[in-house]
């Protein structure tokens, strides 16, 4: 007996280090996760923009003129998402929201919808035709995300809080191109949000669609309209210091940045300066010895920075959950756009500073 307990007494002691060991080892696992994420900075905490499913454009033949729609995502896949959303609108096991989060009844938006149509149309919408909006005419999504970025590689992450899909109806109307000439485009002449859905738990990642490999679009980022800074907009305290880290790394060569996203070869440090320089012509005044002033066009020279910068420009990559009807996504590439001028002042559109990209 008395063996026996010292055999005990020494399994007890031994045993202590390595169920300590094992509790570090777990908490170490614990805190893992949470300590890769803290890594990553604050972009916005919440941003919201829409992107358009498919574009339009004008199909021309002997007989009449019709819209065509080209899916810049997987057309499959994108109505596949959109069944199982509604399924489970209509069964009740997902709510449609106002933005503020309150619950709207999907009769009530099927009402609004027909009243809407009603105003737009002059034309009663019958609930076939709804159903046939809702199967082959949501060709818009609002998204309400959070954005962190990767500090070292500049890289944007998306994570998708809510979405909103939109009805769009276009028809062709005859557009001004500048004063001498006009032409005939596609354009929205009809809209509706069906409401916002926020889906609850964590993807399971076991069944899911992939809506697009690669979505290009671009989005504005500051928006000036009052009550609505959300909307299209990144707060100043977060998204300056991110483009200056942006900007001051390439030019370090800190990150590898590309002309195009499917460009083989990165910049140089001469490319890079250069793509940031522009010139501009200003009137100045000259005044003379005897005090007559008069104005002298000037060339100007400059360089863009964080205050120039109006827009990003995205390559994503989506997926679709269908277990918990969440949308995952992931930034294949993106670029600050700056608005480009000519000498005279006029805008000439938006030129891409230049692309980092994930893979």
């Amino acid at each position: 007996m008395k063996n026996n307990s010292l055999i005990m007494k020494r399994t007890k002691i031994n045993l202590r280090p390595f169920f300590s060991l094992v509790n570090i080892i777990i908490i170490v696992l614990a805190i893992l996760p949470s300590i890769a994420f803290s890594q990553d900075k604050i972009l916005s905490k919440k941003i919201v923009y829409e992107v358009d499913i498919m574009k339009p454009r004008i199909e021309q033949t002997k007989q009449k003129d019709s819209i065509v729609y080209d899916y810049i995502v997987d057309r499959r896949f994108w109505w596949q998402s959109i069944d199982a959303i509604m399924a489970d609108i209509r069964l009740g096991k997902m709510n449609l929201m106002s933005f503020e989060h309150d619950t709207i009844s999907y009769n009530n938006v099927v009402k609004n919808l027909k009243a809407a149509y009603k105003k737009q149309f002059n034309d009663s919408l019958s609930d076939k035709g709804v159903n046939k909006l809702l199967e082959e005419e949501i060709r818009a999504i609002r998204f309400e995300e959070e954005w962190t970025y990767n500090p070292e590689t500049m890289l944007i992450n998306k994570r998708v809080i809510g979405y909103n899909p939109l009805i769009t109806k276009d028809s062709i109307m005859l557009v001004d191109v500048d004063k001498n000439d006009s032409e005939l485009k596609p354009k929205q002449f009809f809209r509706f949000e069906l409401g916002w859905i926020y889906p609850l738990g964590t993807p399971t990642l076991k069944d899911t669609l992939c809506i697009a490999r690669n979505i290009h679009f671009t989005i504005p980022i500051y928006n000036p309209k009052p009550y609505h800074w959300w909307d299209s907009h990144l707060e100043a305290e977060y998204s300056v210091p991110y483009f200056e880290s942006y900007i001051q790394k390439a030019e370090e060569g800190k990150i590898r940045v590309y002309a195009e996203p499917i460009s083989t070869e990165t910049y140089n440090k001469a490319e890079i300066i250069k793509r940031r320089q522009f010139e501009m012509k200003i009137a100045l005044d000259n005044v003379d010895k005897a005090g007559n002033s008069s104005e002298k066009d000037t060339i100007i020279k400059g360089n863009y920075n964080s205050d120039n910068i109006s827009n990003l420009r995205f390559g994503d990559e989506w997926f679709f959950d269908i277990k918990t009807k969440q949308f995952i996504k992931m930034a294949n590439y993106v670029s600050p756009m700056v608005e480009i001028k000519g000498l005279d002042g006029s805008s000439r559109g938006l030129m891409p500073i230049y692309y980092i990209r994930r893979r």
